[in-house]
């Protein structure tokens, strides 16, 4: 890993808050896709996980944007445990190194194949 890169638990209040927000955004995306299986396996954390996504089923009327600000206000902690189990990095600014579609992409890649 770069010297210039960082954990999310490594990061300034304010570089956090910037990861939080792209991270949040990603991850409505992927809830409305169907698509957190990876985000889910990495996570460890069952429960972060199933209070973000009642929060984003009780609103799904919402834009993906008010849901991601939305749900960062009623469980940013769970949104930052999540973060703090995967294996994300970040710029000193909190903007991912590797965009997170490239990231899943990767994390995928990493699974075992089916024979």
């Amino acid at each position: 890993m770069s010297e210039n890169t960082f954990g999310f638990n490594e990061l300034t209040d304010a570089a956090q808050d910037n990861a939080l927000k792209t991270f949040a955004k990603y991850y409505v995306r992927q809830y409305k896709q169907d698509n957190l299986e990876i985000i889910d396996a990495l996570a460890n954390d069952d429960e972060a996980v199933a209070m973000i996504n009642q929060i984003l089923e009780e609103n799904n009327y919402l834009t993906e944007a008010k849901l991601a600000d939305m749900s960062i206000a009623m469980v940013k902690s769970c949104y930052v445990k999540i973060l703090n189990e995967l294996s994300a990095r970040f710029d000193k600014d909190g903007e991912p190194v590797e965009s997170w579609e490239t990231w899943m992409q990767s994390e995928h890649a990493k699974l075992p194949q089916e024979d």
